[in-house]
């Protein structure tokens, strides 16, 4: 070991006249520990948050929807055909989206209509698990392959009548709770573009039974969402053998701007894509920008942290300035006095860069799997999106954090090592 070591250590160790340098050295290694941890623990939550949020959106809808600019789409087999070779695509479905108002005997609300093939909807959405999660209103296990297996049979039943004779359809969570309606209720869904009577347009009213409760986990989709069959869709909207649009979904989801164009490319006009990037950008760089601006924020903790080492670095060179003259008149060069104090802020930054970053991943991994712990966490999901901290413990963070924060300290170190350097051993040993 180089002297510079085991002086540096030494120095730590050693019980000082002043206990005041000890004091604000044992304040700094907290500040440091206290920032790194908190920077840990709210981005690996604010990260949870949005993959937990991103997948919620792509479980409702497909990663990509071909559209068309003149309206419904006449030729779909022929574009579903056309798009099924391509790399990358994973799964493909038509879809028929409208509007409507949804009555019962207790309440009226606004829905959206979306009219699926039951076959191959799960291909391209979590339609089948949240179908099966929804409907099975007793003994949640959060079991999704039994989720599954329900939700399939859910949605077969869509394309058949159901005992009473009226076509099937499936409401959201959020909808059978706001009209006050269980699995077997009859609902009517009204439409104001209905045939042409004599006194103007008429409104067009039809009796669905509701067959099944679609939970998706997204309070926008569970309060709006209404599910029937493409056939049944197409009857209701007038539409017969079109679709509003084709749902694809792909294997790599960030490849999706590229495989747009793709597609428009082969398609050419009057289709267009749209992915699922273009369609939520400014809320997830919301997110983005806000995790920006919370990172820089929390950082000044580790800042102020740094501030301490420079204290506690200066009046160390202060109270060892007599060592310095010593060591000075003994050979050593300035930049082995620099290293040594250099060593001591390390040595400080390292601890508490260290520890931070353990209780941090403890914290994370607590919030992660520990019931308890999210039980204590209540989230209303009538205002967030999710029922529990969605932590996410991401490595890079991790390290990305040590790294800044080692460097932070490093910078702080500099300023009082550089000072203890051109001390003048003469000066120093003068009344000595």
């Amino acid at each position: 070991m180089n002297y510079e070591y085991f002086i540096g250590f030494r120095y730590l160790r050693s019980k000082r006249k002043q206990k005041f340098v000890s004091v604000i050295g044992l304040i700094s290694i907290l500040g440091v520990f206290i920032g790194v941890m908190a920077l840990n623990v709210v981005l690996g939550v604010m990260k949870g948050f949005e993959d937990e949020l991103k997948n919620k959106i792509l479980g409702v809808s497909s990663h990509l929807v071909v559209l068309n600019y003149d309206g419904a789409i006449e030729n779909y087999r022929f574009i579903e055909e056309e798009i099924r070779s391509m790399n990358g695509v994973i799964g493909i479905s038509p879809f028929i989206y409208g509007q409507g108002m949804l009555r019962s005997d207790t309440g009226v609300t606004g829905t959206e209509v979306w009219g699926i093939n039951p076959e191959n909807a799960g291909n391209v959405s979590l339609i089948d698990e949240a179908v099966g999660k929804g409907s099975l209103l007793e003994d949640k296990d959060n079991n999704k392959d039994r989720y599954k297996l329900l939700g399939k049979e859910i949605l077969n039943k869509l394309n058949e009548n159901t005992e009473t004779g009226k076509p099937p359809i499936i409401l959201g969570k959020e909808l059978i709770k706001n009209l006050h309606l269980s699995i077997g209720d009859v609902v009517s869904l009204i439409s104001p573009f209905g045939k042409i009577g004599p006194f103007g347009p008429t409104a067009k009213v039809k009796r669905y039974e509701i067959i099944g409760i679609s939970d998706f986990g997204l309070v926008d989709a569970d309060s709006k969402y209404s599910y029937m069959s493409l056939n049944n869709a197409m009857d209701y909207f007038d539409i017969n053998g079109r679709v509003s649009g084709v749902g694809i979904s792909i294997a790599n989801i960030y490849d999706s701007k590229l495989l747009s164009k793709s597609i428009n490319s082969k398609l050419g006009f009057p289709f267009y894509t749209r992915n699922w990037e273009d369609v939520n950008k400014s809320l997830f760089k919301a997110l983005q920008l806000e995790r920006l601006a919370i990172a820089i924020f929390l950082g000044f903790i580790i800042l102020v942290a740094a501030l301490n080492i420079v204290s506690t670095l200066t009046m160390l060179v202060m109270e060892k300035a007599k060592d310095i003259a010593i060591l000075r008149a003994m050979g050593s060069k300035k930049h082995e006095i620099l290293k040594i104090f250099v060593i001591d802020g390390m040595i400080i930054g390292l601890v508490g860069t260290l520890l931070g970053s353990l209780m941090g991943f403890f914290i994370c991994y607590l919030l992660k799997t520990n019931d308890v712990i999210k039980s204590l966490i209540p989230f209303d999901s009538q205002v967030y999106p999710v029922s529990e901290f969605p932590v996410k413990i991401e490595p890079l963070y991790f390290i990305t954090i040590a790294i800044a924060s080692m460097f932070i300290c490093l910078l702080a170190t500099l300023y009082p090592s550089i000072q203890a350097s051109r001390r003048d051993p003469i000066e120093a040993l003068r009344y000595e």
